[in-house]
């Protein structure tokens, strides 16, 4: 029998495994903020997105296209609550609704269980003319965090049409919703 063994003695694996515990006690919250800043910018780059989609199919079809949010990916809801998901249709008629299925452009899915996303109170949707405006007062798409209540970032639409992004800094500020 031979004296050296490829082997690895308890207190090695003990050792091994205090210093793989370790590592992962500091790792595992840094990755939980790193999650939800790429769920924060992915929601609202899904946000701006969409609103520039519905603006350029405006212009391009001469016709009104609007955004609002939706659960059924049908229907319009008549609140702000647009984690839910989605849809940009075409609204020649300005009503607020697509006039049925073929008028949808564009849906969009629920952003998650993590994050809350609501709208300006009384603006439940956006609506593009075909000069690439936004008829109405300007919108403000604010997406915050559900386990924090903090304010993560927002989608700010003008009356000219155009969509911003502003993101928190490092200063949390208190999601202005109740979640």
């Amino acid at each position: 029998m031979r004296g050296d063994t490829n082997g690895m003695t308890l207190v090695e694996l003990l050792t091994a495994v205090a210093i793989v515990a370790v590592i992962l006690g500091i790792g595992l919250p840094a990755l939980g903020s790193i999650r939800q800043s790429t769920q924060t910018a992915s929601a609202y780059h899904l946000l701006t997105g969409s609103l520039m989609a519905a603006r350029s199919s405006a212009v391009t079809r001469r016709h009104p296209v609007s955004i609002c949010p939706s659960l059924d990916g049908l229907r319009c809801r008549n609140d702000g609550v647009w984690e839910d998901g989605w849809i940009v249709f075409l609204d020649g008629k300005r009503t607020g609704q697509p006039t049925d299925t073929s008028a949808i452009l564009k849906r969009l899915d629920p952003l998650g269980a993590d994050l809350v996303a609501r709208s300006t109170a009384g603006r439940q949707h956006v609506r593009y003319q075909p000069d690439g405006r936004a008829s109405g007062s300007n919108v403000s798409l604010r997406i915050c965090s559900r386990a924090k209540g903090q304010l993560l970032a927002s989608v700010i639409v003008n009356n000219a049409g155009r969509a911003r992004t502003e993101r928190s800094g490092n200063t949390p500020l208190p999601c202005p919703y109740a979640i």
